[in-house]
């Protein structure tokens, strides 16, 4: 009977050793899950929210162009659709004033809001970025670029060097 119950009790705290690296294991794994809520505005909307950030830049907060090329939320691999970039392209050819606004999100699913912006008359296209509500996407402060076309502004890869 002694015997019996040593095999018993040695079982017994084999799984509570098996359990408590279960939750071990679980509270690291944890780790990589987000501990808050991401910010955003009613309804989710990526780029109003953007919009609000206290450190948006005016041009971004105002919405300083007369035409709106659109705004877009985009799921993963998505694209700015070809008619946004094509009005963007025209408006940059014309000089009209214009703006686009597109979010798309990182492989976490964290939304990078970015707006692109036709400055009239020169046809410069300034691009305003913002990983403000990506946990894991590093410095949340507003990028600025210059691109020379739209199709550059509006890709994946972005304008190339920022600027102040």
């Amino acid at each position: 009977m002694i015997a019996v119950r040593h095999v018993t009790e040695e079982r017994r705290l084999l799984r509570m050793e098996e359990i408590f690296a279960l939750i071990v294991l679980a509270s690291l794994v944890s780790g990589c899950v987000q501990s808050g809520p991401i910010a955003r505005a009613p309804q989710g909307d990526p780029i109003a929210a953007a919009r609000a950030l206290s450190d948006a830049p005016d041009r971004v907060r105002t919405g300083d162009a007369k035409h709106s090329c659109g705004t877009f939320v985009l799921t993963q691999s998505e694209a700015v659709p070809t008619g946004a970039v094509r009005c963007l392209a025209v408006a940059a050819s014309t000089g009209e004033a214009a703006e686009l606004a597109w979010s798309a999100p990182t492989t976490e699913g964290h939304p990078i809001v970015t707006f692109a912006f036709v400055t009239p008359n020169t046809g410069e296209i300034t691009v305003y970025s913002t990983n403000a509500f990506d946990s894991h996407g590093g410095d949340p402060r507003w990028t600025r670029t210059s691109c020379g076309d739209a199709a550059t502004a509006t890709s994946l890869m972005g304008c190339p060097t920022p600027s102040q």
